[in-house]
């Protein structure tokens, strides 16, 4: 009998530690009392990170009417109750307080007690695209070893798994990990390198979320009407919906359940690398992208950073519709990043491999989109100038036409001590003749004596040819061309 007492009793101490916490408030003890059955949306989940100073909204259902309460362990005591809607929804909109390694508690009370435990506060970001984003760290270069020593306590990782639905949702299936070997062996390479570089300059905490798919067009990662009611894209979409394979297909597929559900979630900024399955017309891709930007972005109700990685030269393997498709969707992208505030463009023409579409070196793509969020978000000011040169201008010297790059205060070089390499200019005729090229500065004078009077220039304008020109700090310099008019032939032997 004494033994059956003892057990009793520790039974009851077990289950009050379980239920006691600084935040809880027995129901009625202070007013609040609740009959409602509640259920939390996955935005908020034990072990996540919140972006600093921010409002987070958080969601969930209930039984309607009745009261829903939120308390935040930074708040010193402060209660949000909220009553659900007559549909059982409710929403608490809190606001994030500054960076902190200390792990801070969410809780949740209706009927019942939720608590959310061990939350970090500090920087998020989301890597989206295709399969060169997807591509994960045991598949990158020296994948073994940098898995094995990819321990970092101030890293926290969310995957959201491949899942496309026909309307959106506000659930999702994926749950937030600390960032070890077991996690980041199936995670974006890109997204890790990227994490562990704003991680190690900024001392904060870092959230990093992956949402990519291979082989997925654009449309499927922005809303359905948002493709559905632009004839342009409308009619651009249609030409893949019917394509086979398994990955989603139709507009809005990925965005409903792998986008939409953390609209809630505030973030610093997205790092993008997408594009090779919309290389068939690259002009219309500037639009789709700008459309993407500002969806997320109103979804989010925040300018929140947006970098692009651009894709990487690679042989042509299929009769595209757009001549130069390649170079064409590299030079919109950098376009798009000059148009879009609060964006910029990473250009890896250096670690592309011409004969594989899945090159594998992805530090160098994550460390550069680091670049641009730690100089151009962060104002970090030895890594303000840390981005690749762009083409800004041109202007015509008898026969010399000399081109202006941005970007490019500490001026240009090349990679091996050479002439610059894969320059271009034509005359009224628009026959491209290769061009002698010489660096004055930040700007590259051209030449040729096939060209006497030069009306137009471009560089790197190839499928599988990369170019030598960098900064001072040994980015590459993005391809660009100074004209307008579609090109009418492609390059001889481009396969």
């Amino acid at each position: 009998m004494r033994t059956f007492f003892f057990m009793a009793a520790m039974i009851f101490v077990a289950a009050c530690s379980d239920k006691k916490t600084d935040d809880y408030v027995p129901p009625g003890s202070d007013g609040f009392e609740s009959k409602s059955i509640v259920t939390v949306d996955p935005s908020l989940q034990s072990g996540m990170v919140l972006q600093q100073n921010a409002e987070f909204k958080i969601t969930g259902k209930g039984t309607p009417g009745e009261p829903v309460r939120v308390t935040c362990s930074w708040e010193n005591g402060k209660v949000h109750d909220i009553i659900a809607d007559a549909n059982g929804r409710w929403s608490a909109a809190i606001q994030t307080p500054g960076a902190t390694f200390t792990p801070q508690r969410i809780s949740v009370q209706g009927a019942s007690y939720h608590p959310f435990t061990d939350i970090l506060v500090g920087e998020v970001w989301m890597c989206s695209g295709q399969s060169n984003m997807e591509m994960s760290l045991s598949q990158a270069f020296d994948g073994e070893k940098e898995v094995a020593n990819s321990t970092h306590s101030g890293i926290r990782l969310l995957k959201m798994p491949h899942s496309k639905a026909s309307v959106p949702t506000d659930n999702f299936t994926a749950t937030w990990k600390p960032c070890t070997p077991e996690n980041t062996a199936t995670f974006s390479a890109i997204g890790y390198y990227c994490a562990c570089k704003i991680q190690s300059e900024l001392n904060v905490p870092v959230g990093i979320i992956s949402a990519a798919i291979g082989g997925t067009a654009i449309e499927i990662w922005m809303p359905k009407e948002s493709v559905e009611n632009d004839p342009e894209l409308k009619a651009d979409a249609e030409l893949r919906s019917s394509l086979g394979g398994s990955v989603p297909r139709l507009p809005g597929e990925a965005y409903n359940i792998m986008i939409y559900p953390l609209r809630n979630l505030p973030i610093a900024g997205v790092v993008w690398n997408h594009g090779t399955a919309n290389q068939d017309n690259p002009n219309i891709y500037m639009k789709f992208l700008r459309t993407l930007v500002a969806e997320w972005r109103k979804d989010h109700n925040s300018q929140f950073a947006f970098y692009i990685s651009q894709i990487c030269p690679y042989k042509r393997d299929k009769d595209f519709a757009t001549f130069y498709s390649n170079p064409l969707l590299r030079f919109n992208q950098t376009l798009m990043s000059e148009e879009l505030i609060n964006s910029g463009v990473a250009v890896n023409d250096d670690v592309a491999n011409i004969n594989d579409i899945h090159p594998i070196w992805k530090r160098e793509v994550g460390e550069r989109l680091a670049f641009l969020a730690l100089g151009q978000h962060y104002g970090k000011s030895n890594y303000v100038t840390m981005r690749s040169p762009i083409y800004d201008s041109h202007r015509i010297e008898g026969e010399k036409l000399i081109v202006n790059f941005k970007y490019a205060p500490d001026g240009l070089k090349t990679n091996n001590g050479q002439a610059p390499t894969e320059f271009e200019i034509c005359g009224a005729d628009k026959v491209f003749y290769p061009a002698t090229a010489v660096i004055e500065g930040s700007t590259v004078e051209l030449t040729s004596p096939q060209v006497p009077a030069p009306i137009a220039a471009r560089m790197g304008w190839s499928f599988k040819k990369v170019t030598n020109l960098r900064a001072a700090n040994g980015l590459p310099v993005s391809v660009f061309r100074t004209y307008d008019w579609a090109d009418t032939s492609e390059e001889p032997n481009s396969r």
